[in-house]
């Protein structure tokens, strides 16, 4: 099935729920989810990867494992808009947070998988990278982005046709054209 078809579909790809659920952990106004180990913990557990050793340490992990998510999603979004550099220092984040989080190549006759070869916090980790990698076979990576809205960034699916959302709603979009308006008019003064 291509990516096109699975966007018809209203249930999300599982791998996009994960993907979306650790990115938004901080966005949309909300407050910060991975502040500390406990924070750390409810989110790991929700995930189905508990791991009561975490410490306010791997929360700090976690934190800069998501922001640099998040940098790349809001490049999915803004297209050639985003800075190089930022977006190069994520990348480099997240091969840095890949190298402790082994996976396992699973082949069957029917398909082929990557698994977390560890538990808990990193096997989480595992589980994300897996994911993304998941997302990006199944040609949907590009449509995972964040709100472009500077006060929200919540990570979204793209279901539009041609992959050109830039808001995860229509509220975000109302607002960054009436803030737009207002400077127009501002400006004009």
């Amino acid at each position: 099935m291509t990516a096109a078809g699975r966007l018809g579909s209203l249930t999300p790809h599982p791998a996009a729920i994960l993907v979306l659920s650790f990115v938004n952990t901080h966005a949309g106004g909300r407050g910060e989810q991975l502040e500390d180990a406990e924070g750390l913990r409810q989110w790991l557990s929700a995930a189905g990867h508990p791991d009561d050793a975490v410490s306010d340490a791997d929360a700090a992990t976690a934190r800069e494992f998501r922001d640099a998510l998040q940098t790349l999603l809001l490049a999915h979004a803004q297209q050639d808009a985003s800075p190089l550099e930022e977006v190069a220092h994520a990348e480099a984040r997240l091969v840095r947070i890949a190298d402790n989080a082994p996976l396992c190549a699973v082949v069957s006759r029917e398909a082929t998988t990557l698994v977390p070869a560890r538990n808990g916090l990193w096997g989480a980790f595992g589980a994300l990278l897996a994911a993304i990698t998941e997302l990006d076979s199944a040609g949907l990576w590009q449509r995972i982005k964040a709100c472009r809205n500077e006060i929200c960034h919540e990570g979204f699916l793209d279901r539009s046709r041609n992959a050109s959302a830039i808001y995860h709603g229509p509220s975000c979009a109302s607002m960054v054209s009436m803030r737009a308006y207002r400077q127009r008019k501002k400006d004009s003064r």
